[in-house]
């Protein structure tokens, strides 16, 4: 039986001040079904589900070197990151160039329809003529009071900073520069990652990757059309193996 290990995405539910234990906790069908074709690992990034937080606001090349390890260790055959373990993956590919492992990104977050933490003119001119704990404290004020964002508000120190750094991100010159074919699966709907941001850089890229877009389909895709998930993920991790 082959082996996938799972890269979860950013919940807010999920950070480790919540004391949940297992970041798929949410995906409870999906992993199941999952389990039944694949040897499953799962792990939980650093700040969520007893993962302590990081000792310093994290970029994403550390949450790929983290992950990197765990590849290494487990050595799986299929890799599977979702929404913002998508972006992890690609990532992972693209700085690896790894040839041994299929890549599959669901709901992957390679740039967002919206991030509330982009600085704006007014930011920049704030962040210039005030003093740092001034212009942080405006900040947190910004995206708690007026937003109410739950992903920085529910979040400790470190992990809002660890937010504001990996919120903005964008990958699509990565998918454009990868030289190893990798597979792609959104939700038609997706209102949160669509699957329109990535089709044109896609039909650019070095390589012909697999776009798959499930009907009617939200970001969810795991809870709301398991069966087709499943179904497109075993199409891609290969010849399932006793």
């Amino acid at each position: 039986m082959k082996k996938i290990l799972l890269i979860h995405g950013w919940n807010y539910t999920n950070y480790t001040t919540t004391k949940c234990t297992d970041a798929w906790a949410n995906r409870t069908s999906f992993v199941s079904s999952l389990q039944q074709h694949f040897d499953v690992v799962k792990i939980n990034l650093p700040g969520f589900c007893g993962t302590p937080d990081p000792q310093r606001p994290w970029l994403l090349d550390d949450f790929v070197s983290y992950v990197d390890k765990v590849i290494n260790q487990e050595k799986p055959d299929v890799i599977l990151g979702y929404s913002f373990g998508g972006a992890i993956a690609l990532h992972w590919k693209y700085r690896t160039d790894n040839k041994n492992v299929e890549t599959i990104l669901v709901s992957p977050a390679i740039i967002r329809q919206y991030a509330e933490t982009s600085p704006t003119t007014a930011q920049h001119f704030f962040k210039r003529i005030l003093p740092k704990k001034a212009v942080a404290w405006l900040r947190y004020w910004y995206l708690a009071v007026v937003k109410k964002n739950p992903y920085y508000t529910t979040a400790t120190p470190v992990m809002r900073d660890t937010y504001r750094n990996i919120v903005t991100i964008d990958l699509r010159n990565e998918l454009k520069a990868l030289q190893q074919p990798i597979t792609l699966i959104y939700g038609e709907k997706d209102t949160a990652t669509p699957p329109l941001l990535v089709q044109d850089i896609i039909k650019e890229a070095n390589v012909k990757h697999t776009l798959e877009i499930i009907p009617e389909g939200s970001h969810d895709i795991a809870n709301s059309h398991t069966k087709q998930l499943i179904s497109l993920i075993l199409k891609k991790g290969g010849p399932i193996e006793n």
